[in-house]
Formats: structure tokens, C-alpha cells, sequence
């Protein structure tokens, strides 16, 4: 697919999310607390809509900054490349305009780099079905919003390019910038390193091997600046724990007050097999209503991600399975799979899983799973864009 044929499908999949939510803003009540939504219909809900929750957050800090004039210490929780580029590349004269198409240009980049990244090692139907099934999920309206989704999915998977092609000094800066984007970002610091030794292991065990001769000594001292390069991809979140200390005397502060987001536990470790226990007492108990529709979302999506860890731990590169285990079990750590809805978009190989599964399939099995990403793909966005959480 060229970038001319991913703008036309992006573009499409924005006027289709255009469409499902106008009615939506007749039939459904809104809810406006973490929301700019007004109480009736009006024509900047249109626009509006597309920030709310965390796009809020977002907002505030790239108008200003971390803390300015006692706005909430909830902002210390995001992280800062993504509100810093709408703050200093307001070109469009309003913060909002500004992130969303930031937004939408970060996804025609990522899904074209995705394209080409699956091809490397599958054919073109399925890299084309990983692009499909990506904006078909059913939060990937995300990919639309003033989110750091857009970014840092461009992030992952330039960084996962580059590594492939062996460019490790521009994949590791982009490894630091997506560190700075968001905390899974520094998952991408063992992908690398595992990548690095496929390429240079041999090199690396003769240096480790070497004599006292001049010539070994020489071939080492050459192969520092590479092994230099390591340290570069968690320079994006310990830049991020310094500027937490000195504002807050909390290196760790965007960790802490994650309690204040409802249902994370961050005084105590959670395990895994306790996290879903206790969805499984919540779809009993739960009231059918949109948070049950969002408790579903949330279970569904966490086993997807562990089925696919699990049954397909051969097809993914190791290197992508890596960063898709660290990046879903820091989550779970908490006690909930809130928000993993949206986490999943970010983990490409997970769609390339789905895409080369299906590939297998019988067609009436793509038809159904298409058919029941897209219908719960219209109840994500109208939920969200009414002020009802979704992820």
C-alpha cells in the first residue's frame, strides 16, 4: 500500500466515525464531567468530542505545561512528547485542531511503516489485512483523537523498522522519544538489545574472547560506540523521573498518583490470575449498562493479548513478543485491565498475529470476526464521544 492509498483509507475510516456519532449526539444522553461536551447538541461538540477524558490532560499541557497556576497534579500522570509537540507546533490556532490532525497524520505514517514492517515477513495480503484489522478494532477510534495512540504507534513501529534494517542509531532515538511518550515505550529497550545481539552476538563474544594483541584490542575499541548505543532508549522516561523529582521531590509521581484514576491499586503488586478473577465477579455483578459493555471490552481484550502470547509464542519474532508481554503484564500489576482496550492498539504484532490467523480461516470466520469488530467498534465511539468511559 502507498502513503497515497493509506491517506484515502484513513480518510474513509474518519468519515465513517463522523457519521456513526452525529446521530448519536441526538439519541444519547451526554455525560460531561471529564468532558468539554455541552448539555445540548451543538456544532463544536463535533469537534470537541475527540478530546475527552485524558484528551483533556493533553490539552492542558500543551496549552500550560506541568503544573501552571496550581492546575491539577493528575497531569504529572502523562507523559510529555505528545502535549509538547501540539504546545510548540500550534500551526493551526487552536490546541485541539492541532492535536487531532497530528493525530491523523501520525496514523497514515504508522500504518504505511506497518505495511511495510509485516512485509519483511509476510506477504502482501495479510500486511494489507493487518492495516484493515488495526482500524477496525474496536477502540481504534483512539487513533482519532487528541491521544498519544497516533504517535506512538509511528514510534513502535519506525523503531521496529529500523532495528530490522539494522539502523540502530536512529531506532534507538526513537526508542528514547517513545519512552518519553508513554511508559510502555521503554519496553522497547530489551527488543532492541535481543535485536542487537542477533546481529553483532558473534562480534560481541570475540571482543569478550579477546587476547592482549593489538589487533583485538583495536577491533573492541571499535565496537564500543556500538554497544554506547544501548543506553539511549530509556534516556526519554529517566529525563521524565528527573523532571518529576524537581517539580514534585517524586522521581516516580506519574506512577504514584495513578491510584487517583479509579481502580488501579499502586501500593501492592497484583498478579495476574487475580486480575481475572475479579472481572469474572464483575460480569455477574455488573449492571448492564455501558460499563458493562466497557468491563467486556476491557476482559476480551487481555485475552487476546495472553491467548496470542500464549498459542503463538513461535509465529511473532521474539523480539515483538517481548515487547507485547512487558507492555501488557505492567498493567495488570495494578489490579485491572482498565484501559487495556486501548493499550492493544498499540501492539502491532498482535494484529499481524490476527491477520496471518485468519489467512487460514474459513471466509465465513473472517466475516464474523470483521462483523463483530465493526458493530462493537460503533457502540466504542459513541460511548466515548458522550462521555461515557471506554477505555
Amino acid at each position: 500500500m502507498s502513503i497515497k492509498e493509506i491517506f484515502k483509507l484513513v480518510l474513509g475510516w474518519r468519515v465513517l466515525l463522523v457519521l456513526v456519532v452525529l446521530p448519536a449526539m441526538f439519541l444519547l444522553p451526554p455525560r460531561t464531567r471529564f468532558t468539554n461536551l455541552t448539555e445540548k447538541p451543538s456544532f463544536g461538540n463535533i469537534f470537541s468530542m475527540w478530546s475527552n477524558f485524558d484528551g483533556l490532560h493533553y490539552l492542558d499541557l500543551a496549552q500550560f505545561g506541568y503544573g501552571y497556576q496550581h492546575k491539577t497534579d493528575m497531569d504529572y500522570a502523562f507523559f510529555p512528547i505528545y502535549p509538547w509537540m501540539v504546545g510548540t507546533f500550534n500551526f493551526f490556532g487552536s490546541y485541539l485542531a492541532t492535536g487531532l490532525i497530528y493525530s491523523h497524520l501520525f496514523l497514515i505514517l504508522a500504518l504505511y511503516f506497518l505495511f511495510r514492517l509485516v512485509l519483511l515477513d509476510f506477504s502482501k495480503k495479510i500486511a494489507r489485512n493487518t492495516i484493515i484489522l488495526t482500524l477496525i478494532f474496536p477502540t481504534a477510534f483512539y487513533f482519532g483523537t487528541v491521544y498519544t495512540e497516533s504517535l506512538f504507534l509511528l514510534l513502535v513501529v519506525l523503531t521496529f523498522y529500523l532495528i530490522r534494517r539494522q539502523q540502530f542509531f536512529l531506532a534507538c532515538l526513537l526508542a528514547a522519544l517513545a519512552s518519553a511518550t508513554r511508559i510502555t515505550g521503554i519496553f522497547l529497550w530489551p527488543s532492541i538489545i535481543y535485536e542487537f545481539w542477533l546481529v553483532y552476538h558473534s562480534q560481541i563474544l570475540s571482543s569478550l574472547r579477546m587476547r592482549a594483541d593489538g589487533t583485538r584490542r583495536g577491533r573492541s575499541i571499535k565496537f564500543i560506540p556500538k554497544i554506547i548505543l544501548l543506553t539511549l532508549p530509556p534516556l526519554g522516561l529517566f529525563s521524565f523521573m528527573r523532571f518529576q523529582y524537581l517539580r514534585t521531590g517524586d522521581p516516580l509521581f506519574f506512577f504514584h498518583i495513578q491510584s487517583v484514576f479509579g481502580g488501579r491499586t499502586v501500593d501492592k503488586l497484583i498478579l495476574l490470575h487475580q486480575v481475572f478473577f475479579r472481572y469474572f465477579k464483575m460480569l455477574i455483578f455488573t449492571d448492564w449498562d455501558p460499563l458493562y459493555f466497557t468491563v467486556v471490552l476491557e476482559l476480551l481484550s487481555a485475552v487476546i493479548i495472553l491467548s496470542i502470547l500464549i498459542f503463538f509464542f513461535k509465529k511473532i519474532r521474539f523480539s515483538y513478543w517481548l515487547f507485547v508481554l512487558f507492555s501488557f503484564l505492567l498493567p495488570t500489576f495494578s489490579g485491572t485491565f482498565m484501559s487495556m482496550p486501548r493499550f492493544i492498539l498499540v501492539l502491532f504484532p498482535i494484529f499481524i498475529v490476527l491477520a496471518y490467523w485468519l489467512e487460514k480461516q474459513h471466509p465465513f470466520i473472517k466475516l464474523v470476526l470483521y462483523t463483530i469488530c465493526i458493530l462493537m467498534s460503533i457502540f466504542s465511539v459513541i460511548f466515548f464521544t458522550r462521555g461515557y468511559f471506554v477505555a
